[in-house]
């Protein structure tokens, strides 16, 4: 049964009111920071200012680079590259980094979603004005993507991964509902497989998963009989511009993985122990919930839901009509099976023991976890397995784009039944699903903007001739927990220096990155820099001797244009006594400021840290 015909005049209203809605969202997280970041997992523009780097000095990209580890220099082949963000995002860097091009990359990102959800829904059958709704919906209705803004960058361009999924459930519901397959879609997911690869890699083996468990899903159901031929659908003229979007971005590939795989070649094997659990419990919590558990007392049985790294909750807006699909779908009630929705719940299962931490997976969790790290391509690059929670919504999504015809059917049919009822049942679900989107306007974890005389300083480090800046102290560490201990004892405040590096644009010593692999640890193995990291981690003044090893060290490095030293990150360093020592051998500082920390939802930040600027050569009399 084709869907009702809206007039054009409607379909645009229903249409521009999604495009309002994704704005709207859009503005709401608006990141008060103008410039780049300065703290751990909020400076991802590290990679672009190296990308930028790399396109001036080569014309290429590269995945070597002088800027970090100075005075050596490291391969940086595991930042959480992504051709778009970064290949993209480096010429406008050249332009003006402080274009926020990140937040203007996540609005494109909505909008290429909404416009293929859209036509895909529309394709699969959809009234128009339900297609438009609830591409918009899920565009925007993100629960665990929400608190991940501007926390994991990687997280906000979701578009190929979520197109992929939808586009197969597009080819999934042909197959099943009319027994056809399109060789055409195929060629488009194709391209969506390449355009994933041109995203970060958390994304690559999600979309990998679905594709390899909806074609597994195919070839077993072609074992049984179906009553009626498989038609073979396509034309030689519609192939031809997935054809050539699929050499064209192939070509872009090359050109990026050819060195990145050649880098990480050379560092061999990286470890990626699997790690951040979620509670079952978060999955199915409805998120109205918290609403009430204040009045009726009983908030302190819940888990908390404000943690980034393990927020997987969907809610009840996607839970309650993919359960009644999935009630629906079954044949004793007269819908057509549950091999219509087959291949997305064993998706929805797969993901959720992944992740799960509850006592009974623990027991079993290798089970799932061995085959899926051995099996599935470049899962064993995602160490993080609660950042699984962002498809939640997908999945579920997915069930309930394949079920519709039964949903739409069950739901006229009650209403002509029982029509109050059926209203009351919708304003509660309607209210709910309010409440639960009240979770969208929970402040983002943000980072506040520089002070002006933090700006200040930095501008003054930018001016200063000479290529490199030394902090103290400075980090080298991998998110796979590699040198961490031994040099970034103060991580994650100890990032900072890195961090800065793209405000003064000065070298810098140290570096935080995804993954480092051990041999990357002995680049700093030796004095004096051993003798620093020591002094850092034992909150202690350098002695007598390590001053006048400092003091020879600095001679020999005329790059150095400026030291930073951070009093509250090297808190000895705050110390009277041990600033005097500082200020004999280094003079009176150029410059002081305060920068806040630690970033907050809202933005407002905290822990004010000091921040102090310091020639970069010992003076005359401390020699």
């Amino acid at each position: 049964m084709k869907p009702k015909n809206l007039s054009p005049s409607r379909e645009f209203f229903v249409f521009l009111s999604g495009v309002v809605l994704i704005l709207a969202y859009w503005i709401l997280v608006k990141p008060l920071n103008p410039g780049p970041g300065y703290f751990e997992d909020f400076c991802i523009e590290m990679s672009r200012r190296a990308m930028s780097d790399s396109i001036e000095r080569f014309g290429k990209p590269t995945f070597v680079t002088d800027l970090f580890m100075a005075p050596f220099g490291m391969p940086v082949p595991f930042f959480s590259w992504s051709i778009e963000r970064d290949w993209m995002g480096a010429w406008f860097w050249k332009w003006n980094k402080f274009f926020p091009f990140i937040w203007a990359y996540f609005l494109a990102s909505l909008f290429l979603t909404y416009a293929a959800l859209g036509y895909i829904f529309k394709k699969m059958k959809l009234s128009a004005s339900w297609a438009w709704a609830i591409a918009a919906l899920i565009c925007v209705f993100n629960i665990p993507r929400h608190f991940k803004i501007w926390y994991h960058i990687e997280y906000l361009a979701q578009h190929w991964l979520v197109i992929s999924i939808f586009l197969d459930a597009w080819i999934w519901a042909k197959w099943t509902r009319e027994r056809k397959w399109s060789w055409i879609l195929e060629l488009w997911r194709a391209f969506l497989i390449l355009a994933v690869l041109g995203t970060p890699g958390y994304f690559w083996a999600m979309s990998a998963l679905v594709w390899m468990i909806l074609r597994l899903s195919m070839l077993l159901s072609l074992r049984k009989p179906q009553g009626m031929s498989l038609q073979i659908e396509g034309s030689w003229r519609a192939a031809i511009l997935p054809s050539v979007l699929c050499l064209l971005w192939l070509s872009f590939e090359l050109r990026w993985f050819i060195p990145l795989i050649t880098e990480m070649r050379k560092l061999g094997t990286v470890s990626q122990g699997l790690g951040w659990w979620a509670n079952i419990g978060y999955v199915f919590r409805p998120l109205w919930l918290d609403i009430l558990a204040g009045p009726l007392a009983f908030s302190h049985i819940l888990a908390p839901l404000d943690r980034p790294e393990t927020v997987v909750t969907a809610g009840w807006f996607y839970w309650v009509p993919a359960v009644t699909a999935l009630v629906l779908l079954r044949k004793k009630a007269g819908g057509s099976g549950l091999k219509t929705v087959f291949p997305f719940v064993l998706l929805l299962v797969l993901t959720i023991a992944y992740f799960a931490s509850e006592p009974i997976f623990k027991q079993v969790r290798w089970l799932i976890h061995w085959p899926m790290q051995h099996l599935v391509p470049f899962m064993s690059f995602f160490r993080a397995t609660s950042r699984w929670g962002i498809v939640l919504p997908y999945f579920l999504g997915a069930i309930i784009i394949l079920s519709w015809p039964e949903l739409s059917a069950w739901a006229k049919a009650l209403y002509k039944r029982r029509p109050k009822m059926v209203n009351a049942v919708v304003a509660v679900f309607a209210l709910s699903s309010i409440a639960e989107a009240a979770w969208l306007f929970h402040p983002v974890m943000m980072q506040p903007p520089l002070a002006s005389s933090m700006v200040s300083l930095l501008d003054q480090v930018r001016a200063k001739p000479g290529t490199t800046v030394l902090d103290m102290p400075f980090c080298v560490a991998g998110g796979n927990g590699v040198c961490t201990a031994e040099q970034c004892p103060n991580y994650p405040l100890s990032t900072v220096s890195g961090c800065l590096s793209s405000w003064h644009d000065k070298k810098i010593y140290g570096l935080y990155q995804a993954r480092l692999a051990p041999e990357q640890c002995q680049y700093y193995g030796k004095a004096p820099f051993t003798h620093w990291f020591s002094a850092w981690k034992e909150q202690r003044c350098l002695s007598d001797d390590e001053w006048q090893e400092f003091c020879t060290y600095l001679e020999g490095q005329p790059d150095i244009s400026s030291i930073l030293i951070y009093p509250d990150i090297w808190k000895a360093a705050g110390h009277p006594a041990c600033r005097a020592e500082i200020e004999q051998r280094l003079g009176a500082p150029l410059a002081e400021s305060v920068f806040l920390a630690r970033p907050t939802r809202g933005g407002a930040g905290s822990d004010p840290s000091r921040i102090w600027l310091f020639p970069g050569k010992c003076s005359t009399q401390a020699r």
